[in-house]
């Protein structure tokens, strides 16, 4: 195993555990339905860096720590859905990964538009990712929560997609306030 290797699975077991504690450790800002969090963002950071095998391993990961350490606990009915839930969905964050190639192309560039546009393209991918497993995990499993004479499709597109849109605007925000930072966090020599 090469030095690359080691330093790649350190970075994922980091970058994993840093999302949890950020889950577990910070209050998401809220108003109304909609609540703000970043605890996407070491997930998306590590996929830019190092791709979508390692986004997604990490995604897997910090799912992984939620259900062992009991944080899932809530929120988990049965096997199926905790298992969609936990593990597809975060495991999915990684696909921001996919825009690496042109992430890295736009660094070694110094276009830094290019480069935010990347970024913010891959965060899009990897929220929407998971979000979406979220919404068919919310129509199967959480539909019976729906208020009376609500479909569970519009329960689970207003909850999920509330909670998407939240997200994914503090991702991005977090992505364009580390901006002067994403060169040197990027560089993997």
């Amino acid at each position: 195993m090469s030095r690359t290797d080691i330093r790649q699975l350190i970075e994922i077991a980091l970058l994993a555990t840093v999302a949890y504690l950020l889950d577990v450790f910070t209050q998401p800002l809220s108003f109304g339905w909609i609540s703000y969090s970043f605890k996407m963002v070491p997930i998306l950071i590590l996929s830019y860096r190092w791709g979508t095998k390692a986004g997604l391993l990490g995604g897997f990961i910090w799912g992984l720590l939620q259900v062992v350490t009991g944080q899932a606990s809530g929120g988990w009915l049965n096997f199926t859905q905790g298992f969609l839930e936990y593990f597809v969905a975060f495991t999915l964050i990684g696909l921001a990964g996919l825009v690496k190639p042109q992430v890295d192309k736009a660094r070694k560039n110094k276009s830094t538009v290019k480069l935010l546009s990347f970024a913010l393209l891959g965060t899009l991918l990897g929220t929407t990712s998971r979000y979406i497993i979220h919404f068919i995990a919310g129509v199967i499993f959480w539909g019976s929560y729906a208020p009376a004479g609500q479909s569970a499709i519009y329960y689970s597109f207003t909850v999920n997609g509330l909670s998407w849109l939240g997200e994914t605007i503090a991702c991005v925000l977090v992505i364009w306030l580390l901006q002067p930072f994403l060169y040197k966090f990027l560089e993997t020599n």
